[in-house]
């Protein structure tokens, strides 16, 4: 059986609770029967002196003192004199039922201890009695008698049940106040956890724009509302961001694809000469190496997501491998009349990297600057040493960036949107991509552009020194 939190939290108060106050009330009980014990106790010794002073003052018999003090005074239901060999000289009981054993141990005790020996016996019909036994010297120091008072605990046994009776009944009424206040208070507490719940039923994939209102306190049910409507944020986002990659990848395979089955059906619709069917593979294998580069991207970003992504780590200089890939696109500049320039560092830069991975990401940044600069524009690519980093620099005088797309132009599938753009600006994967390079390298990307003038690229990665 599956009890809900609110009931828990309440069943779980009132145990607490009940803890508390039964061992408070059995400490209250146990506290009060000693005391009344002892009150008890002081009374039968006060009577077993008064008793002695009597039988002093008076040689012949004795009798029961009435009088009162302002002390507990009690009335003893036994009084005996008992004479050295343990025989009863005289007594005084209410009843002949009423009288208790002696006990020659408790005699002896008597005779050696200089107060009172107390001890609880049973009477002949069965009830409990406590007992004082009290030893008397004559004027010669010599053993007289023993004096012994007895007193019925039945009123201390009924005073007992009374006090169980009444914190018995305080204990029930107490845990039913407090548990149904529990209840309430648990209810109160909850109802906040009982808004997200409905809000958490009525999210659905197509309906991620329902929020939940934040408590103006902030305390943890108000931190659990802000911490729920972040998640669902984030969600949106998600799943928005699967959707524009969806509709992008959809647009980005039809494209290809289409023209693959074109140009296939056109080359097969009649016979061709050689020249032509070289011409028709040719553009054949540029659109399946298109096809083969985005899947490799989207297969690389879903890799690094899930953490299946590895790096090969090793020693390289970064102003070699920018030199490199300069060389490397030098002729697409040239044929696009770009003028690609590369500064040297006066000094090695060594990094710690995959030499696969960055030479990726030194491609990507020189592919978008030689994209996005016109005929006869200036690209520059140097790298130096900045603060203990090793800085790679790719600056380009191509029309910029608008400042509202700076802040998303490193987010996946953004595309810059410019008057005069053909068409081919691809899915907005390669700037994504190479953040993420720089940053599983301990690196960062850095972006600064102005409309018109050009952008500047700069990545930084944590120099190593052998």
């Amino acid at each position: 059986m599956t009890f809900s939190l609110r009931t828990r939290l309440t069943f779980w108060y009132v145990g607490v609770l009940a803890v508390i106050l039964l061992g408070y009330g059995t400490s209250i009980y146990f506290y009060f029967s000693a005391k009344l014990l002892s009150e008890i106790d002081g009374g039968l010794l006060r009577q077993v002196q008064r008793i002695e002073a009597s039988l002093n003052a008076v040689a012949q018999g004795f009798e029961i003192p009435h009088e009162r003090t302002d002390r507990l005074t009690l009335a003893p239901d036994l009084v005996e004199l008992i004479d050295p060999e343990g025989r009863v000289a005289d007594s005084a009981a209410e009843g002949e039922d009423q009288v208790v054993p002696i006990n020659p141990d408790t005699l002896r005790r008597a005779a050696q201890t200089p107060g009172p020996v107390m001890e609880i016996l049973t009477t002949r019909d069965g009830k409990r009695m406590r007992v004082a036994t009290w030893r008397s010297f004559g004027e010669d120091g010599k053993l007289d008698c023993y004096i012994r008072a007895g007193y019925l605990l039945s009123d201390l046994k009924a005073a007992q049940e009374r006090m169980l009776t009444a914190l018995g009944g305080a204990l029930l009424i107490a845990l039913g106040l407090a548990g149904y206040g529990g209840w309430l208070l648990a209810g109160r507490a909850l109802r906040p956890v009982d808004r997200v719940t409905a809000a958490a039923r009525a999210i659905t994939a197509t309906n991620l724009k329902e929020r939940v209102d934040v408590p103006p306190s902030s305390d943890e049910l108000s931190r659990l509302a802000q911490t729920f409507n972040e998640m669902i944020s984030r969600l949106d986002e998600a799943f928005d961001r699967e959707r524009r990659f969806t509709d992008e990848v959809s647009h980005e395979l039809r494209t290809p694809l289409a023209v693959l089955r074109s140009e296939i059906e056109i080359t097969l619709h009649r016979d061709r000469s050689p020249e032509e069917y070289r011409a028709a593979m040719r553009r054949l294998l540029d659109e399946i190496l298109k096809l083969g580069n985005l899947v490799e991207d989207l297969l690389m970003l879903a890799r690094s997501d899930t953490g299946h992504l590895t790096l090969e780590r090793q020693e390289l200089r970064l102003d070699q491998l920018g030199e490199e890939m300069t060389d490397f696109v030098r002729p697409l500049a040239e044929e696009r009349a770009i003028a690609l320039e590369f500064s040297p560092s006066p000094v090695p830069l060594l990094v710690v990297g995959d030499p696969r991975r960055l030479r990726q990401l030194t491609l990507n940044l020189l592919g978008n600057a030689l994209k996005f600069t016109p005929s006869g524009g200036r690209v520059q690519v140097h790298v130096s040493a900045e603060n203990g980093d090793a800085a790679l620099f790719v600056e380009d005088s191509g029309r910029g960036i608008p400042a509202a797309d700076l802040p998303h132009v490193l987010d996946r599938f953004f595309r810059r949107k410019q008057e005069g753009e053909d068409g081919s600006s691809g899915l907005g994967l390669g700037l994504a991509i190479s953040k993420w390079i720089a940053e599983a390298h301990g690196g960062r990307i850095e972006i600064r552009s102005e409309v018109g003038k050009g952008t500047r690229v700069t990545v930084r990665l944590p120099r190593y020194r052998a």
